[in-house]
């Protein structure tokens, strides 16, 4: 993809250096509930709005645009009362919560990428926390090019002595990032493979079980006075990881429940008076505290291990909140991560997990100790929520594969694709959120589970191997070692190592780096080199397929004229 990417470099460098910014100033929208004022210095146009005291209050300006796709965004603002989170609006839906950090005057936040069609549009901010100043919205006048969101992820996990079930399970990840998007629901507090009634609502709404379950290492903590038993929370995964042979992944987090030395145990802030800055400072109290809570639930984890069992593993989830005794402090939370790395894969030797990071992306955040970034969104509506996927895609440079770790409602999967908002899986909450009508019809979680995108529990391989490498760039042999089905296609395509059957036919839809993709029977398969392709044309030897349904040219270079299909470049 070297070309290509390339070619995106410098159509990115063109179209920085012709477009310019165009200013809409809040005081000019549509306010409500909030106020115009002229108090602080420093402020463009005529004025600025706020306070956002109450939720719901909101602004919003109209922008006109000449084409369709993709436009940076950056709001002027003032959080002088604050760190604060509030909710971006574009055409009247939810685009993602924005963290606003806290200033002392006005200062410009880079948002991220928003979809924009060709016309009219609005755009807002709506009061979640609240409490800040808004001065303008600021948009390019073209639009991006097409981005790129698989050919720069890590190509391994962050632990080097990762086992080979974790390995391969993070290449199934990767080798499907930006080409399907993974189902995932929660299910009951404290229990782990639960069949309960949020699974009975999708399977009889769908016929599917979704790819990613989920369990809480909520009781599991010392002060807890209950925990499930007999079966206790890793005898539940055992059995769930038996039952399904291994052909199932789960995520796990862990709402961790402490008391301080005074008052109840808890995970909420408000109701424990445990004190985090003390907590990672070694020789406390309260570091030994945490060093025995930390020992316990590694020792549960250690029992999946011992069956090659992986985990995405969500600690410390939601810490750019300050909900949890955890959260809203970047530089504590960030070394509390690094004492939970250390601990559990140096000293008790954990090399089943997948480190899923779920906050703050800011100069603290533990880059070098994360594989996943997880974002949890419960939005008012189904929208794709591509600002979010943006920001944190941005962030970390394309380098980590971006999740929904929690979700209240889905997105929807077709706007996901057509705005390049490549969510590697969602995760659906547990209780009203998949049970409710208000949140999901049978009829939306039937689309979405049967999307053609979504990738569901009947399509995964088994994840128990013993034996796993990672698969190199660019190489399209299979290591027979790495597949443990015995599959007798396993010599004739790359594709099985992955997870995915050799194609019958040899029409070509998809090139990355592992090697050719076709569609079969609505699935994925691949293609082997050594057979001719029927549909090939000259943009699959930089790695990009043929333009299905478009003829339009967006781009020309020495290779050829570039389209533009869900979000993705295409050869004409």
């Amino acid at each position: 993809m070297n070309s290509l990417s390339l070619l995106i470099f410098y159509l990115s460098l063109i179209i920085g250096a012709f477009s310019k910014k165009v200013y809409y100033e809040a005081e000019n929208g549509k306010l409500n509930g909030v106020t115009v004022y002229k108090d602080l210095s420093g402020y463009s146009g005529s004025g600025y709005v706020g306070r956002f005291e109450t939720a719901g209050n909101s602004v919003s300006v109209t922008v006109e645009v000449s084409q369709t796709g993709m436009y940076d965004l950056s709001i002027i603002y003032c959080g002088n009362m604050g760190q604060k989170i509030n909710i971006l609006n574009v055409n009247g839906e939810g685009a993602g919560d924005i963290t606003f950090p806290e200033t002392t005057g006005f200062e410009t936040l880079n948002v991220g990428a928003i979809y924009l069609k060709a016309g009219k549009n609005t755009i807002g901010i709506t009061s979640s926390w609240g409490w800040m100043w808004v001065d303008a919205f600021v948009i390019n006048d073209t639009p991006n090019a097409a981005k790129d969101v698989s050919s720069k992820l890590n190509p391994t996990l962050v632990n080097p002595k990762a086992i080979p079930a974790a390995k391969k399970l993070y290449d199934f990840l990767k080798s499907n990032y930006g080409k399907r998007i993974l189902s995932g629901q929660v299910g009951a507090a404290g229990q782990a493979g639960d069949e309960g009634e949020e699974f009975k609502r999708i399977m009889n709404a769908t016929g599917k079980k979704p790819a990613v379950w989920n369990m809480d290492f909520i009781f599991e903590s010392n002060d807890c006075t209950w925990r499930p038993t007999n079966p206790d929370i890793t005898e539940m995964a055992i059995n769930w990881w038996k039952k399904y042979q291994g052909k199932g992944i789960m995520s796990a987090q862990w709402h961790w429940n402490i008391a301080g030395k005074t008052g109840n145990f808890a995970f909420y802030k408000k109701d424990t008076t445990f004190d985090l800055e003390k907590a990672v400072t070694e020789g406390t109290w309260e570091y030994e505290k945490i060093i025995k809570d930390i020992d316990r639930v590694s020792g549960l984890i250690k029992k999946l291990q011992a069956i090659n069992m992986p985990l995405i593993w969500r600690p410390l989830h939601e810490n750019n909140g300050d909900w949890f005794w955890w959260g809203n402090n970047p530089k504590a939370c960030a070394k509390l991560w690094k004492i939970l790395y250390e601990r559990m894969v140096n000293y008790h030797g954990l090399n089943n997990l997948i480190w899923l990071w779920n906050g703050n992306n800011d100069e603290y955040t533990p880059i070098e100790y994360i594989d996943i970034i997880g974002v949890d969104i419960y939005a008012n509506d189904h929208g794709p929520q591509t600002t979010a996927y943006n920001t944190h895609f941005d962030f970390y440079g394309g380098k980590k594969m971006v999740v929904l770790s929690e979700n209240g409602r889905i997105p929807d999967i077709q706007q996901c694709v057509d705005q390049g908002a490549w969510w590697g899986y969602f995760q659906t909450w547990n209780s009203e959120f998949i049970l409710q009508n208000s949140y999901h019809t049978d009829a939306q979680l039937k689309e979405y589970f049967n999307h053609k995108i979504v990738m569901n529990m009947d399509e995964l391989p088994s994840f128990n191997v013993n034996s796993y490498d990672y698969q190199s760039s660019g190489s399209n042999e299979n290591n027979n070692n790495n597949n443990n089905n015995n599959n007798s296609d396993s010599a004739e395509c790359f594709s099985i190592a992955l997870g995915y059957p050799c194609c019958k036919g040899n029409d070509i839809v998809y090139t990355d780096d592992d090697g050719n993709w076709g569609v079969e029977n609505n699935e994925w398969c691949g293609i082997n080199d050594s057979e001719p392709s029927q549909a090939a044309c000259w943009s699959q030897a930089l790695g990009y397929p043929c333009c299905k349904s478009t003829s339009d040219v967006y781009y020309t270079d020495n290779d050829g004229n570039w389209g533009v299909e869900n979000g993705n470049w295409c050869g004409l």
